[in-house]
């Protein structure tokens, strides 16, 4: 054999061995981003390390998205205010945008062609071609201003974006504000806002009905509920507060949390199961993940899921994020959860960005959101 096609044979070997293992002809792959670089890990293998993705010159990372319809991942990186795009099949970038500063925790169409994307910094969000990363328009909203009362949060403005299943509205949050913004992606005009909540809001979900909005806010260990719509239009008030209790052997076991707390307040966190049925919210300070039921009113506590494997140790979770199908559940915290029976399953070290793409072929098909 020559050496040339011996390289190439033992090339395509290493290829094949660093993709996922196929179920139902279906790879699923979990993009995790590391302080630098994004680690990949095959769900279908019991959530197995599979490579490491090198994305020069970012880190700081504030928001993931992907396109399966253009093969392409996204970061926003804080490194040098990029707006990054990858190329799923190469793993190489295809451009780096900087539009901005502080670009944030965006938001994609599902049919993959224009990115939301917040300015924190600044005061407005940008709808970028996800192709080419040109700026297709602006949504002046506004930067908030900090709290003057004893407990600043540090930095305000444009902070996260969420996208209703069909693409016809993105909803918009910014630091300090007690309202989530709702835009119609057709015009791109703000058409409705849900609140006021009691404090300025942080993450949030909406329900696949935009009924309700399920949102953090701030000093809250919990969660706070909204209309997304009532019958006057977009937008409706506060109408639940769900206060969250640290369980008491936990207390036992942590009798000195750390006075500055992650991200300046205690949740920050908060996502909605796919089936609808239940809203987990995490607990920065402790180290847990709380799990409501929310198919009746008042909301129901179900499950109380620490994330630490010893009590010694003391993870910050910051974020929740599920697997496409349900089935998964990803705080970051170093933990997989089984969403149903709210079990852990493995423990890798997750982020706060991250999502799950699945691949067909070795061609993308699919991807979750944070």
């Amino acid at each position: 054999m020559k050496r040339a096609s011996l390289f190439l044979l033992i090339a395509a070997a290493a290829s094949a061995a660093e993709r996922g293992k196929p179920v139902g002809g279906v790879e699923r792959l979990l993009y995790v981003t590391d302080k630098e670089n994004i680690s990949v890990y095959d769900i279908n293998d019991g959530h197995k390390f599979v490579r490491k993705l090198i994305v020069p010159e970012t880190g700081g990372y504030k928001g993931i998205s992907a396109s399966p319809q253009l093969g392409m991942l996204y970061v926003t990186s804080n490194l040098k205010d990029d707006l990054v795009a990858i190329d799923l099949k190469t793993e190489q970038v295809v451009w780096r945008k900087k539009h901005g500063k502080y670009p944030d925790s965006m938001a994609i169409t599902p049919d993959g062609l224009r990115l939301y994307v917040p300015y924190r910094d600044e005061n407005y969000w940008l709808v970028v071609d996800a192709k080419t990363g040109d700026a297709i328009r602006k949504i002046t909203i506004t930067n908030g201003a900090n709290y003057t009362d004893g407990w600043p949060i540090g930095s305000t403005g444009p902070h996260n974006t969420w996208c209703n299943p069909d693409g016809s509205r993105m909803y918009m949050e910014v630091l300090t504000m007690p309202y989530v913004y709702i835009v119609d992606t057709k015009t791109d005009q703000v058409i409705g806002r849900s609140g006021p909540y009691s404090k300025g809001i942080r993450p949030f979900a909406v329900s696949d009905d935009e009924k309700y909005i399920y949102a953090n806010v701030d000093r809250l260990l919990g969660f706070e509920i909204g209309l997304g719509k009532t019958e006057k239009g977009w937008g409706g008030p506060m109408i639940e507060r769900v206060e969250a209790s640290v369980p008491p052997e936990r207390l036992a076991q942590m009798p000195n949390p750390p006075r500055r707390k992650p991200h300046s307040t205690p949740s920050h966190g908060v996502n909605i199961r796919p089936d609808q049925k239940e809203v987990w919210v995490v607990d920065g300070v402790y180290g847990y993940v709380y799990a409501y039921d929310v198919t009746k009113r008042p909301a129901r506590l179900v499950a109380n899921i620490p994330l630490f494997k010893e009590p010694s140790e003391h993870p910050h979770p910051g974020w929740v994020s599920f697997s496409v199908d349900g089935k998964y559940a990803y705080p970051d915290g170093g933990a997989v959860v089984d969403a149903m029976t709210h079990k852990i399953v493995a423990r890798i070290p997750t982020s706060e960005k991250l999502l799950e793409i699945q691949f067909k072929d070795g061609v993308a098909v699919k991807a979750g959101h944070r």
